[in-house]
């Protein structure tokens, strides 16, 4: 999860390659509640001081798929539109290798790639909502029912637009710009591997 996927090396290997991608403003947001606001070893609680702390994660699945040489961070901001193209495009080509592109807000439509891609005969997991650490910070939230994806379970998520000041949503947001393309990118695949298979009659309905 923390790491660089290198392509040069990982796709030699006999394996199955399989991801999925969340909203990346939502998933900054549930990663500083997760880790701050429920104290889970992050003793800060303004998501302020907090995302400026956190630049590891600003445009992470941009840089994940990237897999740009150490030092790169700085071409990810300013005026270095020519290497955030090169970037972008080695993530799209590195992500169109992959099996597997799942969307989170989505899961409950993955059911029919995830049976024949990796053969699994159940595939209840992929609605089951889980919570890691759960012990450590219940949420009494009603949601415990997860019939779609994470969009199902809207009421247990913070919306970044409530509960971010305007000037914060806009920083996140801007800082997040390549992840937001990419993640639109990995939707567009999701849904595309998902209709022409169904069309082709490759895949059984659920």
């Amino acid at each position: 999860e923390w790491e660089n996927f290198e392509k040069k090396r990982h796709f030699d290997l006999p394996a199955v390659f399989a991801t999925s991608f969340r909203k990346p403003l939502d998933r900054a947001l549930s990663q500083f509640r997760f880790e701050c606001i429920e104290d889970r070893g992050c003793k800060i609680k303004d998501v302020h001081k907090w995302w400026s702390k956190r630049q590891d994660l600003w445009n992470v699945y941009t840089k994940t798929f990237a897999d740009p040489e150490v030092g790169a961070r700085r071409y990810f901001r300013g005026k270095f539109s020519k290497e955030r193209r090169e970037f972008m495009a080695t993530a799209i080509d590195t992500l169109s290798k992959f099996h597997i592109v799942l969307s989170m807000e989505w899961l409950a439509y993955g059911g029919p790639q995830v049976r024949s891609i990796l053969g699994f005969d159940d595939i209840s997991a992929l609605t089951t909502r889980v919570r890691p650490h759960i012990i450590q910070a219940k949420r009494n939230d009603g949601q415990e029912n997860n019939n779609l994806g994470s969009a199902s379970i809207a009421k247990a998520s913070w919306v970044p637009k409530e509960y971010l000041d305007a000037a914060q949503y806009k920083k996140m947001s801007e800082d997040l710009a390549l992840d937001e393309l990419l993640t639109d990118v990995a939707r567009r695949m999701f849904l595309e591997r998902l209709v022409c298979d169904d069309m082709a009659g490759n895949i059984a309905p659920q």
